[in-house]
């Protein structure tokens, strides 16, 4: 999460502009305390819902599971950092509680899970206009490295840092994934295909990597991937947790004239590119 100053630095190149780095349990609990009370979504009745083992307020404030292993990086001059405020501490945790708040609730249904829906790929995922802001780490859209890929499905990657990350990541393991493995693809997925877990909570991953033994029983692996920021990873822990469990019964099925290996890898991260990496290669057999 970053909390960005409006005011005080004005005039200020952004060559003089720094980061800080502030973890929530640095702040005073007073002030995240006056931050929940300001938003009715985290009310403790409202809380029990998303997180059903939260038990207290004061635990969602103090525990590693929820919020006090987040962090807020502040940009600004090395003066203004020197002089942030409780109003500051205040506004950001303010704008970090509705980031929490928007994703719970996007991912949030009242459907329950149920099987695989077989579908053609070409029916699920098109072409389509995403909106960018130009000054958004999205904004850079990779194409010096995914145009000319034949992996790559589309002409560009508009994603976080983290999803750039895990694309540089693939491009430099391909060259042995391809010794084994034959139409191998790696899709981005803009919001086009959803998988619900067994509480009929809704994820949206954000690759689906397919690719296709070269011999054997010739399986069509399909792998779930979600590269994660650090500051998120706590809310959305089911959603690795789900990962882990599509892993732990990965199951074959058969559309149409091939037979699809569903599984699911843990979150990746730029601090646990090695674990990702194993991960990754034990779902494939590698």
């Amino acid at each position: 999460m970053s909390g960005v100053f409006n005011s005080g630095d004005e005039g200020i190149s952004d060559q003089n502009i720094e980061g800080l780095d502030i973890k929530l349990k640095q702040i005073p609990r007073h002030i995240i305390r006056y931050a929940l009370t300001k938003n009715p979504f985290y009310y403790f009745n409202n809380l029990e819902k998303p997180f059903p083992n939260v038990g207290s307020l004061s635990n969602f404030i103090e525990s590693d599971a929820y919020l006090n292993s987040l962090e807020i990086t502040f940009y600004g001059s090395k003066s203004r950092l020197e002089k942030i405020t409780n109003s500051d501490y205040l506004s950001a945790i303010q704008k970090l509680l509705q980031e929490i708040e928007s994703d719970i609730k996007s991912n949030s249904t009242e459907f329950e899970g149920s099987e695989y829906i077989n579908e053609y790929i070409n029916r699920v995922f098109k072409d389509k206009e995403i909106k960018v802001y130009k000054d958004s780490e999205r904004a850079k859209g990779q194409e010096l490295l995914v145009l000319n890929e034949p992996w790559y499905v589309f002409n560009a990657n508009y994603g976080t840092s983290e999803e750039k990350s895990f694309v540089e990541m693939f491009a430099r393991r391909f060259e042995s994934l391809n010794q084994k493995y034959k139409d191998i693809y790696l899709i981005r997925n803009e919001r086009e295909l959803k998988i619900f877990d067994k509480l009929g909570r809704a994820f949206e991953p954000d690759f689906i990597l397919f690719c296709k033994q070269k011999e054997n029983e010739e399986y069509v692996y399909q792998v779930f991937i979600e590269p994660k920021g650090g500051h998120l990873a706590p809310f959305d822990k089911w959603k690795e947790d789900f990962l882990k469990e599509i892993r732990q019964e990965e199951r074959t099925i058969e559309i149409y004239t091939d037979n699809y290996l569903i599984t699911g890898v843990p979150f990746y991260n730029n601090s646990n590119q090695n674990d990702f990496r194993k991960s990754l290669e034990d779902a494939l057999h590698l």
